[in-house]
């Protein structure tokens, strides 16, 4: 890729940067020759690894210890969900800008002052706490700060994985990733409320804040070069705000991808409400209620593992279609008199597919965007999901009280078979250069990105 003089083709990609395309693979696939064989024995890729678990297991440890500690302070459901409200505010005003400063400076600083910064907030609840001062704007503070420091974890830590694992590992990385947010949800909400009850309401949120130094030393310690390469040209902030919307609409593929998981985004985010009307009005009981959402975990968690081999083994356009239609196919059950553990059974078949089209989302996403362009595309990504999240799950409320669990989920499948048609008619996957591959970590055009760019495009 390369810059034009006024720098209003940034993001596009040609064939001027003065090398073959034979030169070109040859440059990737001797970069990645530099990284290990196997991601077990990536040093960089295990701290990573470790880095990101327990960032995701902190993150989750706060989500449930804080309106637990409000509800404890105040009493009060209306102050517990708005700290919830107000740890929302930073992925939807700040993801754009923290994508477009994780391009021009350097993520390790962004991961490792976002980790210490999210320690720094969390370790005042248990001093707080401890000294019988602890007071509702305090949380509020809290609240906000660490949401601020995980939205810029989470976008420099994406962008920078490409650089640990080398390119031909982007499949198995994606998938590990999933495993490690699939993971912490099944784990830390019960630890959360463990500590919280059987030793102290400080205990998850001094536990949380150990984890984050955690963090910062083992990114510290990774001895990868986390980008991003060249100096960045002067910064026009409206350009660069928009540049990750851009950068996705011209390349088919993630825009497909980022379409068929933003709307699944948007339908599911109140799929729990649905479940739990659901099995309420089946006479399921409080434990069979839970076990519905552990189904649930346990099928990302085989989704995340499997998707490498389903890809491969079917290539991008039958797994991606195939998801569509099987979860299209799957949802229509919900409408049959099924007891909790049968809900419970299609909707983990469903969420291991949902699982599959995230790993897979993941991948082509490192893969076909410019290392340097990642955080700005991932900042767009993360304010898409996030945005999405709120409106949809009012959408569900709005339309059980309308139409009652049924016509909810008849709404639902409605939904699923347009988005299955669009996967299956739909040009981004068709008219994709990306085939089936022919082995793992074979270098094959699908796992390569796009190319490094001369000078300072940006």
């Amino acid at each position: 890729m390369t810059s034009t003089p006024s720098g209003e083709a940034a993001e596009e990609k040609t064939a001027s940067s003065g090398e073959t395309a034979e030169q070109k693979t040859a440059s990737a696939g001797g970069a990645a020759e530099e990284k290990p064989a196997s991601l077990r024995s990536n040093h960089d890729f295990r701290l990573w690894w470790g880095g990101t678990m327990l960032s995701a297991i902190g993150d989750e440890l706060t989500a449930v210890a804080l309106p637990l500690i409000v509800l404890l302070i105040t009493d009060s459901p209306l102050h517990a969900g708005l700290v919830g409200s107000v740890e929302s505010i930073p992925p939807l005003l700040l993801s754009l800008p923290l994508g477009m400063l994780v391009d021009r400076i350097s993520r390790r600083a962004v991961m490792i002052a976002a980790s210490l910064l999210s320690a720094a907030s969390i370790v005042t609840v248990p001093i707080a706490y401890l000294m019988d001062g602890l007071s509702l704007p305090q949380l509020y503070v809290v609240a906000f700060v660490n949401s601020l420091a995980a939205t810029a974890y989470r976008i420099a830590d994406t962008a920078a994985l490409p650089g640990i694992t080398g390119p031909h590992k982007l499949g198995e990385a994606a998938s590990q990733s999933e495993t490690i947010f699939g993971t912490s949800a099944l784990i830390a909400p019960p630890l959360a409320g463990l500590m919280f009850e059987t030793m102290s309401p400080a205990a998850p949120f001094l536990l949380d804040a150990l984890s984050f130094v955690a963090i910062a030393a083992a990114i510290l310690a990774i001895r990868s070069r986390l980008g991003p390469e060249g100096s960045p040209e002067p910064l026009r902030w409206r350009r660069e705000l928009t540049a990750g919307m851009r950068i996705t609409a011209r390349l088919p593929l993630v825009r497909t991808l980022t379409l068929l998981t933003t709307v699944g985004d948007f339908l599911f985010a109140g799929i729990g409400l649905l479940l739990i009307v659901l099995a309420k009005e089946s006479g399921a009981s409080g434990f069979e209620v839970g076990a519905v959402f552990t189904a649930a975990g346990v099928g990302s968690l085989l989704g995340a593992a499997l998707a490498p081999r389903i890809e491969v083994g079917l290539g991008l356009r039958t797994a991606v279609v195939g998801k569509h239609w099987l979860t299209a196919l799957l949802f229509p059950l919900l409408l049959v008199d099924l007891p909790g553990w049968g809900i419970g059974l299609v909707w983990g078949l469903v969420a291991l597919q949902v699982a599959v089209l995230n790993v897979i989302q993941m991948k082509y996403l490192m893969s076909q965007v410019h290392s340097d362009q990642l955080g700005r595309v991932q900042g767009f990504m993360t304010f898409l999901s996030k945005s999405s999240l709120p409106l949809g799950y009012a959408l569900t409320g709005l339309l059980l009280d309308r139409w009652g669990a049924r016509g909810t989920v008849l709404f639902f499948e409605a939904v699923l078979l347009c988005l299955a048609v669009y996967a299956l008619l739909g040009r981004g996957l068709r008219a994709s250069h990306v085939t089936r591959r022919e082995g793992a970590g074979s270098g094959a055009p699908d796992d390569q990105p796009l190319l490094s760019r001369r000078g300072s495009e940006r």
